[in-house]
């Protein structure tokens, strides 16, 4: 019994299409104890040998980056870089972009009319994102200038949320693919600097250097007399520090968002996922698995939910740097 409700797990995770599928993590990481075992042995079996400790570990594992090579391609100090299947989705979600809009660039050359679903529903999302998004809290003449930004980020953002919902199939186990990228801090807290250097570069470039620090602070007013001036220096002496940390919490509260998101779903399903291994329970298998089903649609959503709102707040913070008045 408890052999068959670890295989029937193994089967029904990748047909599902979980985020990160447990088989492939339960084939990718527990090779090593799979190779200690006897030659035939089945991967589930040898699963249903681990202490529950090590199942959710090695289920968790799927959550962090896996690097392609054992030696670094570069080091800083004691921190080493590898290439690993965060980058390569990385990598891809940013030439589908290229590819797909450069295509559909060329289909407008052509003819200014779209043609067929796709050139259809890539550019609902472009004029979307251009008119409701952009144009709306910028305005056409500086929201012309960041356009190609927050456009770049909306679909980078969402491929990259996308690949998480795509099973892990078997000829991509060793390379713990597909997966995503947003789910690690360091490739949201990128985006997150790309845009607040688009914040200081928009800011710097309308107001001038000095008027835009000047500006982190609101005018105050209080009168003439010295000890009103005294009183207005004492209250910009507390306002500077707490704007300036204001600036800086902006990146901060944009990559923490995005990646506590991403990584919430995928915890949540690969949770319920180890519950199905450990019960090792035909009423918990349909009850998870039915739950996961849930959570996948779920996960679509989320998916472009957390690309919008990342564009938007980003569109927002730009939008308030090159229009301080408001």
């Amino acid at each position: 019994m408890q052999l068959a409700m670890t295989m029937l797990a193994e089967k029904l995770v990748p047909l599902l299409g979980a985020p990160v599928a447990l088989a492939a993590a339960l084939a990718g990481d527990v090779a090593g104890a799979g190779a200690a075992a006897e030659g035939g042995q089945d991967v589930a079996h040898t699963a249903a040998q681990l202490s529950p400790s090590a199942m959710m570990q090695t289920i968790y594992g799927h959550l962090f980056a896996h690097p392609y090579t054992h030696e670094p391609y570069a080091q800083v100090g004691p921190i080493p870089f590898h290439f690993t299947n965060h980058h390569l989705a990385l990598l891809l979600s940013a030439t589908i972009v290229l590819v797909a809009f450069g295509w559909l660039a060329r289909c407008r050359r052509k003819d200014a009319v779209a043609r067929g679903p796709l050139q259809n529903a890539l550019e609902a999302l472009v004029t979307f994102v251009k008119n409701d998004m952009v144009y709306a809290n910028i305005g056409e003449h500086h929201g012309r200038r960041f356009l190609p930004l927050f456009l770049t980020q909306f679909f980078c953002i969402l491929l990259m949320n996308l690949f998480g919902i795509l099973p892990n199939f078997d000829f991509f186990r060793s390379m713990h693919f597909p997966t995503t990228a947003t789910a690690n801090i360091w490739v949201t807290a990128g985006l997150a600097l790309t845009t607040f250097t688009a914040i200081l570069y928009g800011g710097i470039k309308e107001q001038g250097f000095g008027h835009f620090v000047v500006g982190l602070a609101p005018p105050i007013h209080l009168g003439d007399s010295a000890g009103m001036k005294a009183m207005r220096v004492a209250i910009l002496c507390i306002m500077y520090p707490i704007e300036v940390l204001g600036l800086i919490i902006k990146p901060v509260a944009l990559t923490v968002r995005l990646f506590a998101n991403m990584v919430g779903g995928h915890l949540a399903m690969l949770t319920v996922y180890g519950l199905i291994y450990l019960f090792k329970s035909y009423l918990i298998g349909v009850i998870g698995v039915g739950f996961n089903t849930f959570l996948t649609f779920l996960e679509l959503l989320v998916a472009f939910i957390q690309a919008y709102i990342f564009t938007y707040l980003s569109i927002l913070f730009v939008g308030a740097a090159v229009h301080p008045e408001h």
